[in-house]
């Protein structure tokens, strides 16, 4: 069948969901999202942004590919990959050239010979560079607020952004891809794709701090003069309120309709008097649980990630100069209250940020919701740099409608794995060098069925 290179896909596999979304320029620089699949992960498929068990979480992707094909009549070849984890990493290193031409003007490829020089400095063992980010350019002895092409001068040098992680991590993310017959595009930072999916060049030129709230991790990109200058993961997130909810004696099953529904992030909000009647189990009388202590619980749990970011703030060096505030946006940033708490703990403005700024009006309501932003912003910027995936029409009636295991050899059947000490390939995958362009969109995990609204905790299969 013939592949159509008007269409971007992205994919966006998250400790709780994994979402898919297929995309294609519009006017204005904006996407027009023309399919998309949420999925819930089976438990235990991923870690803190790590996957944990590669045929829970193959099983997760070939069933929002099989959506998107279902209902929208496309079949994913190629698509660009998040990167999340606790072992992502973030240096800053320096370098330098002499401007090659003889009148001393700047030109792309000198720049591009800054940035390229930095891949071959030394990282640790197991290690591989996944973006350079530019930070800061001199040229001669003047520090330069914007790219220098064009300028003259004689000696280029600049400030980067340094950003590594554990090669067996990625390894592991390719060879996901492959049971599923799609082939990498290039993997980009979560937290990278989230911020350019909800900001706006004025509140990176201003200072901001976009907190990307994720099941397993909250990944934290800070922005300053229009350059990113620091990234940090907090190794906590939605699943981690989940199990200290569920350390109450609430059914694993029940716990996040019970954080949407009746959780908050401010106890102090609630009244001692609320309570919610949970289901009773084989004919036991049921359980109550207080609002009140479900919402303590919730901010217990807010505080120790709201005090990671602030130390992330201030290590970075921009603490007190992010004028642009706070921007929440993933899964978690759907939970009651979370912006008023946050306002409270950093003191900065805050706001709660879905990827619609960037999507066309007319297919704005597929993405509008904060878990959307990573994906939206992979699509973008697959687009700001002019490239496009494999995107393949529907086959004809008759045919298997998606095999995940087509055109897999035999040594990639790993089976059920729960750990990375055997990665098993001896080839190396390239990783991209990532050009990156205006993004913006999307981020927070589907939010499940609602709940009965008289203070009660049904649930269907009771």
């Amino acid at each position: 069948m013939k592949r159509d290179n008007n269409y971007i896909a992205a994919i966006d596999m998250g400790t709780s969901t994994t979402v898919i979304l297929i995309g294609r320029r519009a006017e204005n620089g904006k996407i027009e999202v023309v399919a998309s699949s949420v999925v819930d992960n089976e438990r235990d498929s991923m870690w803190r942004g790590d996957i944990r068990n590669i045929d829970k979480i193959v099983q997760s992707v070939h069933r929002a590919l099989q959506s998107i094909e279902d209902e929208y009549r496309f079949r994913v070849q190629e698509a660009y990959l998040n990167l999340s984890g606790k072992h992502i990493k973030c240096d800053c290193k320096s370098g330098y050239v002499s401007i090659s031409n003889s009148e001393g003007e700047v030109r792309r490829e000198d720049v591009d010979r800054l940035s390229n020089d930095m891949r071959n400095i030394s990282v640790p063992a197991g290690e591989v560079i996944v973006h350079i980010r530019p930070r800061i350019y001199k040229l001669d002895d003047d520090n330069l607020s914007s790219e220098p092409i064009g300028m003259i001068g004689k000696r280029l040098s600049g400030e980067f952004n340094i950003i590594t992680a554990e090669r067996s991590k990625i390894d592991l993310i390719y060879r996901c891809l492959r049971r599923v017959g799609v082939a990498v595009a290039d993997v980009v930072l979560s937290s990278l794709a989230s911020a350019e999916a909800v900001l706006v060049d004025d509140q990176k030129e201003l200072g901001v701090a976009v907190l990307d709230f994720g099941g397993g991790t909250c990944d934290v990109c800070i922005y300053h003069d229009k350059s990113i200058r620091y990234l940090g993961v907090i190794p906590f997130g939605g699943l981690d309120i989940n199990s200290d909810i569920r350390s109450c004696g609430v059914l694993e099953r029940l716990v996040e309709r019970l954080k949407i529904k009746f959780g908050c992030a401010l106890s102090s909000e609630i009244p001692d008097s609320q309570y919610v009647r949970l289901p009773s189990i084989n004919n036991t009388p049921s359980n109550e649980i207080s609002q009140k202590q479900l919402a303590s619980i919730i901010e217990a749990r807010l505080e120790d990630i709201s005090d990671q970011l602030l130390a992330i703030i201030e290590k970075s060096g921009y603490e007190g100069r992010l004028a642009g505030g706070l921007v929440l946006t993933g899964g978690g940033a759907n939970l009651n209250m979370i912006k008023e708490f946050f306002a409270r703990r950093v003191d900065m403005p805050v706001r709660i940020a879905t990827p619609d700024l960037y999507v066309t009006d007319d297919t704005a309501e597929r993405v509008a919701s904060p878990q959307f932003s990573t994906a939206v912003g992979l699509l973008l910027i697959a687009s700001s740099i002019g490239r496009t995936t494999s995107v393949m029409p529907l086959r004809p009636a008759g045919e298997s409608a998606f095999d995940p295991y087509a055109g897999v050899s035999s040594d990639d059947d790993y089976g059920n794995e729960s750990d990375f000490d055997d990665i098993g390939d001896n080839t190396t995958p390239s990783y991209g060098g990532g050009g990156f362009g205006t993004w913006i969109k999307r981020t927070i995990g589907k939010v499940r069925e609602t709940i009965d609204p008289e203070d009660k905790l049904e649930d269907d299969a009771l």
